[in-house]
């Protein structure tokens, strides 16, 4: 049930309270007026506090109206007063609005009908304020919570409210404090702020002093705004010390990484270079005593060869084939070294033609053998580094029509398919170039072995080769941004692939 409104109706005019009375029935259905007589029943009316608001006169017989509204505001500061008068003037009314009085009414007979919603009106503005006064309190005590430090400044750089963390956060006790000390300089962020258009908002990363003299790293929200008339500053500020040390130390230790790349990168170009050297004494300081052994041992096969025994004729075929064999393993590794330390440019590369010029290389070596070579064109384009993809193609060619079966044909089929995938996704486009041959074929336990330098799975004699041709074309293919494969079985051939980045022609 809803409870009566509460009002203490002081005057000394029974008449006059009567009209009042009437007027505050016809607006409440539920009223309990106290009707005020004298001083001594103003004083227990006070001090038991059962009222919710005040209707007086100004001139009393045993007090003044002004009077009555000072003691209300002393021990009720939110009660609403409404002073009803035909003695007051215009002076006491101002001075009754600056003591907190709601509203001055004219005893008029036309304005007692006023005195309800007066106090309605009155009522009304209390609850209202209350309410704002209680939320000020939750909303000043969730600011106090917040780590981030939020004020308030007006142009002339004083500071108007403050939370908590911001005075923590500069190490002032008040914000007269840190006014006075001007830990933060708002007449400067005023000048920034003032000369920027709508929202008339800056966010910069400062330094800030404490009350201590020590420095911190903020990172300064500031925006321009208008309250009631007056311009004001708003702002946030965010301890953000440790994310700069810790930006500090990512620069130093970036610039400690990009010294030791350096120092790195040093070295190994002087490895490269000894590397060089030693290529350029493999090619020339090594091949020359070869090619002295191999010349020798040709001209004794030659003069004297046909006055030789089986046995040591045997022996100079020997020489001659292990030379040769030497010398193929130098080329091989030198093929290597250059596969590995060659700088690599890719351009789009037509396959069919790339194809088509290593068959015309390997045309002498294919006819020994015999061997058929099936090409299903058009071949599509590829991103490729030609001639280091032309060294790839000539290793699987000639490791398809080598390892075959006594007596058995190589037939070699080549083909290739282009995978598109979702463009939305930025997936590259890609080509696999597939090389299936008729041989003996590869245990699935050797098919990764025989990609590394010098795997041989089969004798000298069977199948001669210096095991680096398969290494050569990983690398290659490696160093092209590529991928190289196999899949095979023993005594059903081999189906080498490569798979390069898809080109535009």
């Amino acid at each position: 049930m809803t409870q009566p409104l509460r009002i203490l109706l002081i005057d000394d005019n029974r008449s006059d309270r009567l009209l009042v009375l009437r007027e505050l029935k016809r607006e409440f259905d539920q009223l309990d007026v106290q009707q005020i007589n004298s001083s001594g029943e103003f004083s227990r009316a006070i001090k038991s506090g059962n009222f919710d608001a005040v209707v007086t006169d100004f001139q009393l017989r045993w007090t003044t109206g002004l009077d009555i509204l000072e003691t209300v505001r002393q021990h009720y500061p939110r009660c609403p007063v409404v002073m009803f008068t035909n003695t007051g003037t215009e002076e006491v009314a101002v001075e009754a609005m600056k003591l907190g009085l709601d509203d001055y009414i004219l005893k008029e007979p036309n304005r007692y009908i006023r005195v309800p919603t007066a106090v309605r009106i009155a009522l009304e503005r209390r609850q209202v304020q209350q309410r704002a006064a209680l939320l000020e309190i939750r909303l000043q005590g969730l600011l106090n919570q917040v780590k981030i430090g939020i004020f308030r400044s007006n142009s002339e750089g004083t500071l108007l409210e403050a939370n908590r963390a911001f005075l923590e956060l500069l190490g002032a006790e008040s914000l007269a404090q840190a006014s006075e000390l001007n830990l933060i300089d708002t007449r400067h962020y005023y000048s920034l702020l003032i000369d920027l258009p709508p929202p008339q908002q800056q966010e910069q990363e400062v330094q800030l002093h404490r009350s201590n003299g020590t420095e911190f790293w903020a990172l300064l929200t500031t925006t321009l705004n208008t309250v009631e008339g007056i311009t004001v500053i708003d702002g946030l500020i965010e301890d953000i010390t440790e994310r700069k040390q810790g930006e500090v130390a990512l620069q130093e230790l970036n610039a400690t990484l990009e010294a030791r790349v350096q120092k790195r990168t040093a070295e190994l170009e002087a490895v490269n270079q000894d590397l060089e050297e030693f290529t350029y004494s493999i090619s020339h300081d090594l091949r020359a005593p070869l090619r002295a052994i191999q010349g020798f041992a040709q001209i004794l096969l030659e003069d004297i060869g046909p006055s030789l025994d089986a046995s040591n004729s045997e022996c100079l075929q020997r020489i001659l084939a292990n030379t040769k064999q030497l010398n193929t393993l130098i080329t091989d590794l030198l093929a290597y070294s250059r596969m590995r330390r060659v700088e690599v440019a890719l351009e789009p590369v037509n396959l069919s033609v790339a194809l088509t010029d290593v068959l015309a290389t390997l045309k002498p070596e294919l006819q020994e053998r015999q061997a058929q070579i099936d090409l299903e064109e058009p071949l599509p384009m590829v991103r490729a580094n030609r001639p280091m993809l032309n060294q790839v193609l000539i290793n699987l060619l000639l490791n398809a029509v080598k390892f075959v079966a006594d007596g058995v044909q190589p037939q070699v089929r080549v083909w290739a398919v282009e995978n598109r995938p979702d463009e939305a996704a930025g997936e590259p486009s890609t080509v696999r170039l597939y090389l299936e041959d008729n041989g003996i074929g590869i245990a699935s336990e050797h098919q990764q072995q025989i990609f590394s330098p010098f795997a041989r799975l089969h004798s000298e004699a069977d199948y001669p080769g210096t095991g680096i041709g398969l290494a050569i074309a990983r690398k290659g293919i490696e160093r092209m941004g590529g991928q190289i494969g196999v899949e095979s079985q023993l005594g059903q051939g081999s189906r080498f692939w490569i798979e390069l980045p898809a080109g535009k022609p």
